[in-house]
């Protein structure tokens, strides 16, 4: 158990995600040289690939037993999965065996992620949502916070200075200039200094990205690698910016209606993506939804969806995407 709770905090999830997938399509016994070659080129491409593979194959040694229940029920029962191509020439069968020991990678992954991970934040934060809910709160200065779907926040107000800590999700944060503390959002990736403005934080894997509203806000890193002089990044209204392990990225421009288009149960895409579209969608709605192919998370997504009909954006991608949809239950998808 400890080995777990141990590669969960140290792994980023898209290299997790990526070790399931691999875990399915080797044990499917696929020996085509190609896909061996590329399994090897992956393992030394990161330390980190090894670590996570390894601990993808314990965890699907526990699970051995209900991954043979799962075979075995195929000569049985038809499995509830559908493929819907966008060009027939290109579609592929991929098998049912495949479609059994991919639901088990995710069965794996989403023991690896979501138990690990969601304990620890119910732990820690003092304000949490669950999917498809959203919740506003007013704090003690009189600031107001909102918090998307599936985020979590904790509380640190102090005499010197006003801290929240964001440590998964989106939020939404309206700060009184009343009070003269200083209001602090810690992040993983950074923090965000303000007195009075408002703005929006979004985390996505390891990089928190800023887009201000009004007021004016200081980014810095935890190691202070800011700017080559050491101070930290200044935002203005209508500006963003990313902090991320490799430092902060320069201001630039953001579409404000995007931004806060989750405070109006929309979600808005222009040329996002699909890596980021996947992840926002997997966070509105129940169960998970994976990319097999790398290459295509870079494929650009455009377009406005409800909140509370998140697989709309499924439906609209196999049709104007090079992709296809696998839909293993209601609540596991692959894209490939």
């Amino acid at each position: 158990m400890n080995s777990t709770r141990n590669i969960t905090e140290e792994l980023p999830e898209t290299i997790l995600e990526e070790a399931a997938i691999w875990q399915a399509r080797l044990q499917h016994g696929e020996t085509d040289i190609e896909l061996q070659k590329a399994f090897n080129i992956w393992l030394a491409a990161d330390a980190r690939h090894r670590q996570a593979y390894e601990e993808m194959e314990s965890l699907w040694g526990a699970l051995e037993t209900p991954v043979t229940q799962l075979m075995a029920e195929q000569s049985d029962h038809t499995f509830a999965a559908k493929t819907v191509p966008l060009h027939k020439l290109r579609q592929r069968s991929l098998g049912r065996g495949f479609q059994c020991l991919a639901l088990a990678a995710c069965l794996v992954l989403a023991i690896v992620i979501g138990w690990q991970q969601d304990w620890v934040t119910r732990w820690q934060s003092d304000y949490m949502t669950v999917i498809g809910q959203e919740t506003s709160f007013l704090m003690a200065d009189n600031s107001r916070i909102t918090l998307n779907t599936d985020s979590a926040l904790a509380v640190d107000f102090t005499a010197e200075r006003r801290q929240v800590r964001l440590l998964k999700g989106e939020a939404w944060f309206e700060v009184t200039s009343a009070d003269n503390r200083p209001f602090i959002v810690a992040t993983s990736a950074g923090s965000v200094r303000v007195t009075g403005t408002r703005f929006n934080i979004r985390l996505h894997q390891d990089t928190a990205i800023v887009s201000l509203d009004e007021g004016q806000v200081e980014l810095s890193t935890p190691d202070h690698s800011n700017n080559p002089n050491g101070s930290p990044i200044v935002l203005f209204p209508g500006q963003q910016a990313t902090l991320s392990p490799q430092g902060i990225s320069s201001p630039s421009p953001f579409d404000h209606t995007a931004i806060t288009a989750w405070l109006r149960n929309q979600l808005v895409f222009y040329d996002t993506p699909l890596a980021e579209v996947v992840d926002t969608l997997n966070r509105h709605r129940h169960g998970r939804i994976f990319i097999t192919n790398q290459k295509l998370k870079a494929l650009k997504v455009s377009g406005v969806f409800s909140t509370d009909e998140p697989d709309t954006a499924l439906d609209v991608m196999i049709n104007t995407l090079p992709i296809h949809l696998l839909r293993l239950t209601d609540y596991l998808v692959l894209i490939h």
